[in-house]
């Protein structure tokens, strides 16, 4: 089942749009757990993490999301604390939102989701970038995937202390 009807923020921005990339994972913690995790995640603690964003040109000294705020030229658009937060990669001709949802389903167990959408604002640019996005699709999934796989395993050795 997936939550993405829930993602206020999400569907505040960008409603309509021509791609998107979704991947959600069920975490044996709380929400308010999770949001914080996933917003001070290092994900240099994955080596195929690490090795595709170096492949794709990104930076990868700083592998956090206030890395990515600083160094790729993200924003951090607007967060529902606790809830879900939302970040701007658009570029020209391109807008591009990705965001991370935390939905309690018990006391100590949350559906984390990530889902990234893409707009493109003309025919050409649609055209461009669906070559683009069909080479790097299968590699961004993986890198959402590899995502959750941290903020679960982070959490729980959080939990452990």
């Amino acid at each position: 089942m997936q939550f993405h009807l829930n993602k206020m923020l999400l569907n505040k921005y960008i409603p309509q749009y021509n791609y998107h990339e979704y991947h959600q994972a069920t975490i044996n913690a709380t929400a308010k757990e999770c949001f914080l995790t996933a917003k001070n995640l290092d994900m240099s603690k994955s080596w195929i993490t690490k090795t595709l964003m170096k492949l794709r040109g990104l930076p990868t000294n700083e592998l956090t999301l206030p890395g990515f705020l600083n160094k790729v030229c993200f924003t951090l658009l607007e967060e529902d604390l606790y809830t879900e937060f939302l970040i701007d990669a658009s570029q020209p001709g391109l807008k591009i939102y990705w965001n991370f949802y935390f939905q309690p389903l018990s006391p100590n167990e949350t559906m984390v989701s990530t889902e990234t959408r893409i707009l493109c604002l003309s025919n050409k640019i649609k055209r461009r970038f669906s070559v683009y996005w069909f080479f790097v699709r299968p590699f961004s999934g993986f890198i959402r995937l590899e995502i959750l796989r941290l903020i679960k395993k982070t959490t729980a050795a959080d939990r452990n202390f």
